[in-house]
């Protein structure tokens, strides 16, 4: 639960330090540390699949949760309910933006690979060490 909270808690620091720095960051430190990030996932997933444990459940929950995400239209499920917030919350100049953000936020920090291994390493052995790298780099990746 610990390392939840650690999580929780990097986001919603990170991205309140993300908006008082608003449109402070040069774009071209932006794009940088992003690529950064987004090598260090890559390491981190290819470091995983090459200790070849497991990878016929690997192959299989790809495959499942595929299917599963597709047959209950996930992503249809996401997008509307950004609308109803933004409808709700925000005009209709700003739905577009605050729709993309939602979205891109679940999947960035809710709805990832790391998130739900992360969580099951976390219940099932007590190993917080995957959720703490990522509540880093959703710090970092907020604040951009």
């Amino acid at each position: 639960m610990l390392a939840v909270i650690v999580n929780v808690a990097a986001v919603l620091i990170g991205s309140s330090v993300g908006l008082l720095c608003k449109k402070g960051i040069p774009q071209k430190y932006t794009d940088a540390i992003l690529t950064g990030i987004g090598l260090c996932t890559v390491y981190m997933g290819i470091s995983g699949a090459l200790q070849g444990q497991n990878t016929l459940v690997l192959i299989l929950a790809m495959v499942l949760g595929a299917i599963t995400g597709t047959a209950i239209g996930i992503d249809g499920k996401i997008e509307r309910l950004s609308g109803t917030i933004s409808a709700k919350f925000g005009g209709n100049n700003e739905k577009t933006s605050f729709t993309e953000g939602f979205v891109t936020a679940c999947l960035m920090f809710c709805v990832g690979s790391m998130t739900i291994v992360g969580s099951f390493n976390a219940g099932l052995n007590s190993d917080y060490e995957m959720l703490f790298t990522k509540s880093l780099l959703d710090f970092i990746s907020s604040i951009v």
